[in-house]
């Protein structure tokens, strides 16, 4: 299950916080989340730091769109593409 929290932090720019199991089951929710911020332009800050587990397509899809988000507390059981961490301030 997965918990997704929302924060405008200014006209432009917006922080998603998301907590607990990143999976399969959560994916069409997220994509969800995304387009919407996607289309109205926002800036995104994605705090990974509540993530219990991420599965494999959870993963893929984090790798599919971290071009267009700021990855923010990168859990350490989480590496993306090549092993490495990327965005753990």
């Amino acid at each position: 299950m997965i918990h997704i929290e929302e924060t405008i932090l200014d006209p432009n720019t917006i922080t998603i916080k998301l907590e607990g199991v990143l999976d399969l089951a959560a994916l069409p929710v997220i994509q969800g989340v995304f387009k919407r911020c996607l289309k109205r332009q926002l800036a995104i800050h994605l705090d990974l730091g509540g993530l219990t587990h991420i599965t494999r397509e959870g993963r893929n899809y984090l790798n599919g769109i971290r071009q267009n988000v700021s990855l923010k507390h990168l859990p350490k059981f989480m590496a993306l593409e090549n092993g490495t961490r990327r965005g753990s301030n």
